[in-house]
């Protein structure tokens, strides 16, 4: 079970499930940080606002994060700096301090307890190759006129003072209970199935129930809409989580690799391809930035999209820019965030990457499968049958349980990961569990069950 350490110790938040046809001013599909943030920057508005996810609340990405409240993101700088231009890079950095800021005050503001302590965040590397990205980094910084700090154990770092950790589903239960009692209402178990415009806004199918709103927003991970084809814009990344002994109370990222650390109480969360205890998806913007505003100017629908692992202070970015594009007020990000753009440039960035993906996903099974014999006990595996790929889970008890090889969504070859127990779809990361039940989308569908005539 991808059970995290943040959902082992805070209380679960429970709530109902759309039982009847509603009207509404706002839809926000997917509680998430995102869904959650935006709720609370609408909660003292004139709308009437739900927030509907197809699981329980928060159960997803935001649940299995590291949870770093951070500026410092990584490679973004040189990269935005490279790809656009310095004023690019400034207004993200922008927008991310002022995320950090006003996520703190918000903190102190509703005496949410929710483990928050500021620390000194890092970028390093001990690898010789990448000392002049750090250089990069650090100059950058210093033209944004920010005091950055140095960590000696490594062969190169840069990092900033007054950054922050905390507890997300306790931060975020809080919100929802403020939200709950500003009139805002969650709906978790509550799949949105279609949606279909309408010239005064908007009818959505949500558990064979219709909800009418004028406005909506889709603050999922990754889009399960096909309209503007975001899902060709974005890819998902898997990253492996778990807990281990304490290094200190510093925030570290390896920016040549995906190692990570982070405290937390007497322990410290690491990202590494080893690590055992959970794992978390998210999704990447092909152009480097990620996708925030409406489709298309004057459509009422909006989308929040691809935080590249850095949902936390994103989040609220989104919340915040959503809430002025349905005001009409003025936002300094808007045009940084605006889905009306794409970068081929940044998109090489990740070229090969992408490329692998789809080769595992439609060419490689075809030639490189396994015979049934060849699959253990608690092995998941493609075979071939009869001329026919077909996607084999065998038990501790040695039954075998078949299933369509092809992923409902776009019809990828899907992959077995042997360390999570479960099938994988390699191009856009629908995941299921080793018997074929959809855990995580864009999928919205379970595996195809195929009649069981191998063994």
């Amino acid at each position: 079970m991808n059970q995290s350490y943040w959902q082992k110790t805070s209380s679960i938040q429970r709530c109902a499930s759309i039982q009847d046809d509603m009207d509404t001013d706002i839809v926000i599909i997917g509680a998430g940080m995102a869904g959650v943030s935006l709720a609370y920057q609408l909660k003292d508005l004139p709308y009437r606002v739900i927030v509907v996810d197809k699981d329980q609340i928060a159960s997803h990405t935001s649940g299995h994060t590291t949870a770093k409240l951070t500026v410092l993101h990584g490679k973004i700088y040189p990269l935005l700096k490279k790809h656009y231009n310095i004023h690019y890079a400034h207004l993200y950095f922008r927008s991310q301090e002022e995320a950090l800021n006003t996520i703190k005050d918000i903190i102190r503001k509703e005496d949410i307890a929710c483990d928050f302590q500021e620390n000194d965040a890092y970028v390093y590397t001990d690898d010789p190759q990448y000392v002049s990205m750090i250089q990069e980094l650090e100059y950058i910084l210093k033209s944004f006129h920010v005091e950055v700090i140095k960590d000696s154990q490594h062969l190169a770092s840069v990092g900033l003072k007054h950054q922050a950790v905390f507890h997300p589903l306790k931060y975020m239960y809080g919100l929802i209970d403020k939200c709950q009692k500003d009139g805002i209402v969650f709906y978790e178990k509550s799949m949105v199935e279609s949606i279909e415009r309408k010239k005064d806004g908007f009818i959505l199918k949500v558990n064979h129930h219709k909800i009418r709103s004028r406005y909506v927003i889709h603050a999922t991970r990754y889009p399960f809409i096909k309209k503007g084809i975001y899902f060709a814009k974005l890819f998902q990344t898997k990253e492996n989580v778990d807990l281990r002994n304490k290094e200190g109370n510093q925030s570290l990222l390896c920016i040549d690799h995906t190692d990570s650390y982070r405290p937390v109480q007497d322990k410290g969360i690491y990202i590494d391809m080893a690590s055992q205890e959970w794992y978390a998806l998210d999704s990447v913007p092909l152009r480097g930035v990620p996708y925030i505003g409406e489709i298309k100017p004057g459509s009422q629908e909006y989308v929040i999209y691809g935080f590249q692992k850095w949902g936390m202070t994103l989040s609220q970015v989104a919340a915040k820019l959503i809430k002025d594009l349905i005001l009409q007020q003025e936002n300094p990000y808007k045009s940084l965030y605006s889905c009306q753009y794409f970068s081929l440039s940044f998109a090489k960035e990740y070229q090969k990457k992408i490329m692998n993906s789809y080769y595992k996903g439609f060419i490689y099974p075809r030639f490189h499968y396994k015979k049934v014999n060849q699959i253990q006990n608690g092995e998941g595996a493609i075979v071939r049958e009869n001329g026919k790929l077909k996607a084999v889970y065998k038990d501790e008890n040695g039954k075998c349980h078949v299933f369509s090889p092809y992923c409902p969504h776009l019809k990828c070859i899907i992959e077995f990961d042997q360390k999570d127990k479960i099938w994988l779809c390699p191009c856009h990361q629908s995941t299921y569990d080793a018997y074929g039940h959809l855990i995580d989308g864009p999928s919205l569908h379970s595996l195809k069950k195929k009649r069981n005539d191998i063994i």
